[in-house]
C-alpha cells in the first residue's frame, strides 16, 4: 500500500516464474482526479536476503482471501445447512410478521432479488448466503485518557445466515483486513481498502463461485453472496458509506433534513426533509467521483452530503437502508441513552415521575472546586445514579455496562461522590503495595453502595 497518509492506496502483488517473491509497482500510479497528478510515492524499499536483493513494502496491507475462508466455513460440518435453513421464515410466509426476531424476518431481505431477478432465497441448488460489513477502530496501545494514541482498523464479515448464538463467535467470523496505522486513513482514503473485498463481492454476485466440494455436497455447489448491511459505530459507518459527517448541514443518511444555526440562542436545530432515495444517492456520488478538483468536490458534498463509496459498485447495495444501528454501541453499551441524556430528551415515563429512586446530595461548594468538565461529569453521575439501575446491576452484564458508562466520567467526580455518600473503596490489589487508588477502584465502590441502597 502506498505509505502517503494522504492517499492510502493499496496493489494486489503478482507472482512471475513460479517465485514465492510477491512483484509490486515502484511508485503509487493512483490518480485521484482524472487530470490530476499521479501520486508517485516509492512503495519499496531494497532489502538483502541470502546474498539478493528484493524489493518489499514500505508498508502493508494484510489482507485475507474471502473465497478461502467462505471454502473452509462450508467444510465445517452442520454448518451449511443452518445457512440454508435461516431463509425458512422469508419463504414460509407471505406476509411479514408483527415480532420479529432477526434480519429474515424483515422487510428487506424478504424482497430481496437475486441477479436473476428471482428472490434472493428461491435458490434451488445454489447456496446464498448474506453478510454484514463492519469497521472498527481501536488503541494497540490502550484506550488511555493521555499518552499515545494510536488507531488500527480491522474489516470483518459476518454471516448473517448463521444461528444469531454463532455468528458473532470469533471462529465464525471473517476477518478481511488489518489497516496500519498509526491513524486512521481521512475520508475517501477507506475505499482502497474497500476495493478488493467489493471485487471479491461482485464476483460471488454475478457468476458465482463453485466450490468443488462442500461438506453437504460431495459433488460440489455454486455459491453467490451479498452484501446486505453495514454495522459500524457512526464515524465508521458514515465513511464506509460515503455520507458526510454528523456536523454537516446535510447530517441525516436517511432524509433532507437540515441542520441550521439559530440566530439569538446560538443552538443548532433541524428541519424535516424528504426522504433520501438510493437513486439520489448513487448520483450524488457520481458527482463527487467525477468532480476534476478539490473545490468540485467540496461543493458537491456541500450540496448533498454525500462521498463516493466502493460499495457503491454494488449493484444490488441501498446506501438508504444498508446502513443500521450498531447496537453494541448504542444499545449494550448504553450510547443511546447517554445520548439522549446529553439532548435533554426525556420519556413520558422520566417525565411522569415525581421522585428520583435515590436522592444524591452533593455540596455545592465541593463541586465548585471542580473544573468545568468534572463539574459536568457530576450532574452526569448523579443523574445516572438517580436511575432505577439497582436491579440491572444484580447481573454481571449489567454490572459491566453501568460500570462502562462510568468509566467516561472524570476521576475527580467519581471521587467526590464517593466521599460525600461514605462509600467504602477497597483498595486494588494490583496497587495495594503503592496505596494508589485509580477510577475502576472508585467505581466499584459506587455500583456496590448503590446496590446496598
Amino acid at each position: 500500500m502506498c505509505p502517503n497518509p494522504n492517499c492510502h492506496s493499496t496493489y494486489e502483488p503478482r507472482f512471475q516464474d513460479d517465485s514465492p517473491i510477491p512483484i509490486y509497482p515502484d511508485t503509487c500510479t493512483h490518480l485521484e482526479f482524472r487530470d490530476g497528478k499521479k501520486c508517485g510515492t516509492p512503495l519499496l524499499k531494497p532489502r538483502r536476503a541470502n546474498g539478493h536483493t528484493i524489493h518489499l513494502p514500505i508498508k502493508s496491507f494484510i489482507a485475507f482471501s474471502f473465497k478461502d475462508w467462505l471454502g473452509g466455513l462450508l467444510s465445517r460440518s452442520g454448518f451449511e445447512e443452518k445457512m440454508d435453513d435461516a431463509w425458512a421464515p422469508s419463504t414460509n410466509s407471505l406476509t411479514p410478521s408483527k415480532e420479529m426476531k432477526d434480519i429474515f424476518d424483515g422487510e428487506i431481505l424478504r424482497n430481496f432479488k437475486g441477479f436473476d431477478g428471482q428472490l434472493f432465497s428461491t435458490s434451488g441448488e445454489e447456496g446464498r448466503y448474506v453478510f454484514s460489513l463492519c469497521v472498527d477502530y481501536f488503541n494497540p496501545l490502550g484506550n488511555k485518557q493521555a499518552g499515545k494514541k494510536k488507531s488500527i482498523g480491522l474489516i470483518s464479515l459476518v454471516c448473517l445466515n448463521l444461528p444469531p448464538d454463532m455468528r458473532y463467535k470469533p471462529e465464525n467470523m471473517f476477518l478481511f483486513g488489518i489497516i496500519p496505522g498509526p491513524s486512521e486513513p481521512p475520508l475517501t482514503c477507506l475505499n482502497h481498502y474497500l476495493r478488493p473485498l467489493v471485487d471479491m463481492l461482485l464476483e460471488f454476485w454475478f457468476t458465482g463461485i463453485r466450490f468443488s466440494r462442500t461438506c453437504a455436497y460431495y459433488y460440489g455447489r455454486v455459491v453467490r453472496c451479498a452484501l446486505i448491511c453495514v454495522v459500524s459505530d457512526l464515524p465508521a459507518a458514515r465513511k464506509i458509506s460515503g455520507f458526510a459527517s454528523i456536523h454537516h448541514t446535510q447530517m441525516c443518511a436517511m432524509c433532507h433534513c437540515t441542520r441550521r444555526q439559530h440566530d439569538s440562542l446560538n443552538d443548532s436545530f433541524t428541519t424535516l426533509g424528504t426522504r433520501r432515495t438510493n437513486e439520489e444517492i448513487h448520483d450524488s456520488a457520481q458527482l463527487f467521483l467525477d468532480a476534476v478538483d478539490e473545490k468540485e468536490r467540496s461543493e458537491a458534498v456541500h450540496n448533498s452530503g454525500i462521498r463516493w463509496s466502493e460499495l457503491l459498485r454494488l449493484p444490488y447495495f441501498d446506501a438508504s437502508c444498508f446502513v443500521v444501528v450498531d447496537a453494541m454501541h448504542n444499545l449494550f453499551l448504553g450510547l443511546v441513552q447517554e445520548h439522549f441524556d446529553i439532548l435533554g430528551i426525556k420519556s413520558n415515563i422520566a417525565k411522569s415521575r415525581t421522585t428520583p429512586c435515590m436522592v444524591i446530595d452533593i455540596p455545592k461548594e465541593s463541586i465548585n472546586k471542580l473544573n468545568e468538565h468534572e463539574c459536568k461529569s457530576v450532574n452526569r453521575l448523579i443523574n445516572m445514579l438517580e436511575a432505577p439501575i439497582k436491579k440491572e446491576l444484580k447481573s454481571q452484564a449489567g454490572y459491566d455496562v453501568h460500570f462502562k458508562r462510568l468509566s467516561a466520567l472524570h476521576k475527580a467526580a467519581l471521587e467526590l461522590l464517593c466521599m460525600s455518600v461514605d462509600a467504602p473503596i477497597k483498595l486494588d490489589p494490583k496497587h495495594a503495595n503503592k496505596g494508589k487508588l485509580n477510577k475502576p477502584d472508585f467505581i466499584h465502590a459506587i455500583l456496590a453502595w448503590v446496590s446496598k441502597h
